[in-house]
């Protein structure tokens, strides 16, 4: 059988763009292990061995303001054969020294901005494709496929050889990734920031990347919906134990809808090819809104794994579509590399909100925060739309330092 036209066209990007992604959900699998296990190994806090755990999602965040310098000189190979180095010595160094903060959480910061490079630098050749809106979906549904087999691998070093197991797990893995980023190579040889014009061969010089009303909004809008969808994550096993579920059930429960959840990007990168990224986000947001305001005031085990459905299969369905609307404000795919960290750091931000909300409002403030965030997401997006519709006239777009 021949596969989708998308992954005929471009298959060592795909996996390239697979493997990088799959590494910042590597660090979404490694989280709740060792937040876990430092506070009973080391007898750290939770507030510190929270931080620790956050550090890798920060880096990625800090890499966006790095990707201009990254995508103004060098090979993509070289710059990602580096960068893997780095991103491996960054975890060794963790797994033989977690237990002196001063290396650990440097260490740990360097290793998320990395991830955060490689993310952006991928991304940025997939915007060029003809099809960025399925090749996005196909690598976040690989990357969250296999976070459910990092959770099982990394959970099993943790067992066996404590905090240095789950650091140890990470190199290994992290080592397998970062080949599959040097799987491919690029059409042009030229440096990443070249400046080549994919829709002409012989490449053509462009401006400086401009930074406008509609540029900010779709950013904005991506980082808000992941950190507000994102809210209800923190506290799904609390929510479910509340309601007389057992920790195991909750486990099993959850842990199939998320695997199956991973379907959903694939649907949302199809959804964006065909009916562009306006009409998919609004009713996404839409939706997982009344999802989380179902799943937390659910009265029974039922209503509230149904209301998960709509609430998880959102954000999975969005965040391919979120990343093609970036790649889109510019023909070279530079916003996609700058703008794909940034939408990322949102899992971290999500679990920091959720701590200060419910340590505040309770649980059942999830649902009307959440609420409140995606109805500003809807508000950035009609900005967002009516921004390229107008050309934003009067409005004067900055451009970036060349």
């Amino acid at each position: 059988m021949r596969g989708p036209v998308f992954l005929r066209q471009h298959p060592t990007l795909a996996l390239a763009g697979a493997g990088a992604f799959s590494m910042s959900t590597l660090f979404s699998a490694m989280k709740p292990i060792l937040l876990t296990r430092y506070v009973e190994q080391l007898g750290l806090s939770e507030g510190l061995a929270g931080l620790i755990v956050a550090l890798p999602f920060t880096g990625i965040a800090l890499s966006a303001a790095l990707m201009r310098g990254f995508m103004l000189r060098g090979r993509y190979t070289t710059i990602a054969a580096g960068l893997g180095v780095v991103l491996v010595a960054a975890e060794l160094l963790s797994a033989s020294r977690y237990a002196s903060l001063r290396l650990l959480l440097p260490a740990q910061l360097v290793s998320g901005i990395c991830v955060g490079l490689l993310m952006g630098l991928t991304s940025r050749y997939i915007a060029r494709t003809a099809s960025p809106d399925q090749l996005f979906g196909f690598v976040d549904m690989t990357a969250v496929l296999l976070m459910s087999f990092m959770v099982y691998g990394v959970g099993l070093s943790v067992a066996g050889w404590g905090v240095e197991g789950g650091y140890l797990a990470a190199v290994a893995i992290c080592g397998l990734f970062a080949l599959l980023v040097l799987c491919f190579r690029p059409p042009h040889r030229d440096s990443i920031g070249s400046g080549l014009d994919p829709t002409h061969p012989a490449g053509a010089p462009q401006t400086a990347l401009r930074v406008g009303v509609r540029e900010l909004a779709v950013v904005a809008m991506g980082v808000l919906f992941v950190t507000c969808s994102g809210i209800g994550f923190a506290f799904m096993f609390t929510l479910a134990t509340n309601l007389g579920m057992g920790m195991e059930a909750a486990s099993g429960r959850i842990g199939v809808l998320l695997f199956v959840s991973a379907l959903a990007c694939q649907v949302g990168g199809w959804a964006s090819a065909r009916f562009g990224p306006e009409r998919p986000l609004a009713g996404a947001f839409v939706v997982c809104a009344f999802g989380w305001a179902l799943a937390v005031g659910a009265d029974s085990t039922w209503i509230y794994m149904a209301s998960l459905v709509p609430a998880i299969f959102s954000l999975q369905f969005c965040f391919p579509i979120l990343l093609s609307f970036s790649a889109s404000l510019d023909g070279a795919g530079r916003w996609a590399a700058i703008a794909t960290p940034l939408i990322t750091s949102g899992f971290a931000w999500a679990s920091i909100v959720a701590g200060q909300v419910v340590g505040r409002w309770g649980l059942d403030a999830i649902a009307w925060t959440t609420g409140a965030g995606l109805a500003v997401c809807l508000l950035l997006l009609c900005v967002a739309v009516r921004a390229g519709e107008r050309g934003m006239p009067g409005d004067e777009l900055l451009e970036s330092a060349r």
